[in-house]
């Protein structure tokens, strides 16, 4: 029954979106915009993952550091180093690496484009995408612009994303609305500018991980 009615709310929450709202788009350009300007950008955020189906959630924190094509993100004890073509995903358990080559496709999620092109997080509304501009909502007590985005393509298996940003469109918040019920919220705890960043630190050096297992995934 639950899944049902997931299913029937998607479908109503789609046929809310008759067009692109000229009023959301300013916020979405402003932030988009805004985020691009940047020489470096470091966050700390907290990714919540929920099943409502099966009443369960995992929460996980992470930092994430882009600068230009290249990015770093460390969230439990995954770390990914990217350089715009390839990814090493090195995981400190197994003391892993696995390479393999980005292939971007307008069919992944938006949680698995985060993962090759974090940026993706404010230019996906730009393809394939209406959006609407809800009422501001306060959190924490700041007042949020509240943009909703819903794909053209309802073979999506999402059908709603939610954004939060703050007045001088700074994302806040994101949260992806997936059809089987579950559910990916990104918080920014702490947003960061223009800092004086160690290239290395975007690069996977081996040298620093002894013993480390290479897994090629290139050709």
């Amino acid at each position: 029954m639950k899944k049902i009615l997931v299913i029937l709310l998607a479908f109503a929450t789609m046929n809310c979106f008759a067009q692109k709202d000229p009023e959301a788009k300013k916020v979405l350009d402003k932030a988009a915009n805004k985020v691009q300007s940047y020489k470096n950008i470091s966050i700390d955020f907290d990714y919540l993952f929920e099943n409502l189906a099966e009443e369960k959630s995992e929460t996980y924190s992470g930092n994430l550091i882009i600068k230009g094509n290249k990015f770093r993100m460390d969230v439990d004890q995954t770390t990914t180093f990217c350089d715009g073509k390839c990814r090493w995903v090195y995981l400190s358990e197994s003391n892993e690496v696995t390479i393999s080559p980005i292939e971007l496709s307008d069919d992944d999620a938006p949680e698995e484009k985060f993962l090759s092109d974090p940026m993706s997080l404010y230019t996906v509304y730009r393809d394939g995408f209406k959006y609407l501009l809800n009422d501001d909502e306060t959190i924490g007590g700041k007042t949020m612009h509240v943009v909703e985005l819903a794909p053209e393509n309802i073979k999506k298996p999402y059908f709603k994303i939610r954004y939060w940003f703050t007045q001088d469109y700074i994302l806040y918040q994101i949260k992806c609305f997936q059809k089987d019920g579950t559910r990916y919220t990104l918080t920014l705890s702490k947003f960061d500018v223009n800092q004086k960043i160690d290239e290395s630190q975007l690069n996977f050096d081996a040298k620093k991980y002894p013993g480390v297992e290479v897994i090629d995934m290139r050709d």
